[in-house]
């Protein structure tokens, strides 16, 4: 006869990314996971430069723990693997909930350290092995994947896309599964924040409003956005949220026709997509883009790389347009050849698909799903963290596909 399954009683989110997606990402589950898990602790734990950005999050149900942190300093991930040891020995969540590369491989380490009924989920936020750089590099990262894979009782992805990279690179499909990014819907009320008064441009006559949204680096291609309004010239305008945060690279010299906004709040977001002609998302590498949902809660047709999982966010076509990373010519060429009837017509499609793939309700059921799953008796044992054989992958596909 099968155990009663054990409740969620508390929860532990973790990560040393600062600003941009996965602080969204969380901004939006965690959200949501108060609302909808009114017995639950949240703690969250993750670099103080966040501390603004998750202003939203409070409650007597919920902890953050900011630390110091320098991103790319061995000492600084070794610093918040130990804190996060400590703290996970001290409560004893249900469910530690790792996000991103660095902090997934610093704190896994520690996995057979951490009481035995703490379950471990891992979401990376788009592999590191699948980023660009040098060969042996990108196979090193690989190995120190599918070496943590067995220390964790689930990995989320958050495409397709990102769930087949994990398979070939070589990760036990038994690890995996699926649950996509989601975004709070927003009304045009909520623009209230808007970003500071003339900031951003007034759509002129017979110009494009084109928009960017994210750091300022070379993953996201930034420097890729300034050459197509270079290009653009007279033809268009660009307002970009942002700012360099992990590249030490110098920024390129911007045109006239591009004003830089800073980092906003996220209703001053949502109001710059809402007065965009198109948001461009020229990105090198993404495990999802999540600027692509976000502009198509708002309606706004989407301009997107051929990279992760973008390809699975964006229709090419129908909800706005696919190109191949840094072809600017490319780029440039695709604008000018669709009319203002057309980005419309990808916004209100785009919206369509938000409404069916990526609400934040989604995504939260789906994670409460999981963790629910992994507290059933007998799911994600401490034992059952020992990498499965080729057959016992095979049996769990179906789970991992769902």
């Amino acid at each position: 006869m099968p155990e009663t399954p054990r409740p969620l009683r508390r929860l532990t989110h973790v990560t040393e990314a600062p600003l941009g997606g996965v602080m969204t990402y969380l901004d939006e589950l965690v959200g949501a996971q108060l609302r909808s898990l009114p017995d639950v602790q949240i703690d969250l734990i993750t670099p103080e430069i966040n501390r603004d950005a998750l202003a939203d999050l409070s409650g007597p149900r919920f902890n953050l723990i900011a630390f110091r942190h320098r991103r790319g300093s061995p000492w600084a991930l070794w610093s918040m693997a130990l804190k996060t040891l400590r703290h996970v020995r001290r409560t004893r969540p249900d469910i530690l909930h790792i996000h991103s590369t660095f902090a997934g491989a610093a704190i896994r380490v520690f996995a057979p350290l951490f009481p035995k009924e703490t379950r471990i989920v891992y979401c990376p936020h788009g592999w590191a092995f699948s980023r660009q750089g040098r060969r042996r590099v990108q196979q090193a990262t690989a190995a120190v994947e599918r070496w943590l894979a067995g220390v964790s009782d689930r990995i989320v992805c958050i495409s397709d896309h990102e769930r087949d990279e994990a398979v070939a690179a070589g990760i036990p499909a038994g690890r995996l599964v699926v649950i996509e990014n989601g975004i709070s819907p927003r009304n045009a009320s909520e623009g209230g924040n808007s970003p500071q008064a003339g900031v951003v441009p007034v759509r002129r006559p017979g110009r494009r409003l084109i928009a960017f949204a994210g750091r300022f680096d070379r993953q996201k291609g930034f420097d890729t956005f300034v050459e197509v309004m270079r290009e653009l010239g007279d033809e268009a305008d660009g307002i970009a949220i942002g700012s360099a945060i992990t590249s030490a690279e110098p920024l390129p010299e911007c045109p006239v026709n591009v004003r830089i906004l800073g980092w906003q709040s996220r209703p001053a977001v949502f109001e710059m997509y809402r007065q965009a002609d198109l948001l461009l998302v020229p990105s090198r590498w993404e495990g999802f883009g999540l600027v692509a949902a976000e502009a198509m809660q708002a309606g706004l047709a989407v301009f997107a790389s051929r990279v992760g999982g973008l390809q699975d966010i964006v229709v090419d076509g129908e909800t706005g347009r696919l190109f191949e990373p840094d072809d600017v010519a490319g780029i440039v060429a695709q604008i000018r050849a669709t009319s203002d009837d057309r980005l419309r017509l990808y916004g209100e499609n785009g919206r369509s698909r938000y409404l069916a793939r990526y609400t934040t309700e989604r995504m939260s059921r789906k994670m409460t799903a999981l963790y629910d799953a992994l507290l059933s008796a007998g799911a994600g044992r401490r034992g059952a963290r020992r990498p499965r054989t080729k057959a016992g992958d095979q049996s769990r596909k179906s789970d991992a596909s769902r």
